[in-house]
């Protein structure tokens, strides 16, 4: 595992994570059934922009594993 830090400080930057994490989110349904057939909020949906951040860096990260056969 490794953890790397993002240092992010120009609104217009953060307010278009926001905007592409909203963005995500309207992709999703609100809720969805749990193993027990109860409905309840949707576990996919990303909360804080920090989450979305993450979010696409993992799969960024998946993509390049993938890209170079590693």
């Amino acid at each position: 595992m490794a953890i790397f830090n993002v240092e992010i400080t120009e609104e217009s930057l953060l307010a278009g994570i926001t905007a592409a994490r909203i963005a995500h989110n309207q992709t999703l349904p609100e809720t969805k059934l749990d193993t027990q057939g109860e409905e309840i909020l949707n576990p996919d949906i990303i909360n804080t922009d920090a989450e979305y951040v993450q979010f696409v860096m993992s799969r960024a990260a998946e993509s390049y594993a993938k890209q170079y056969g590693v």
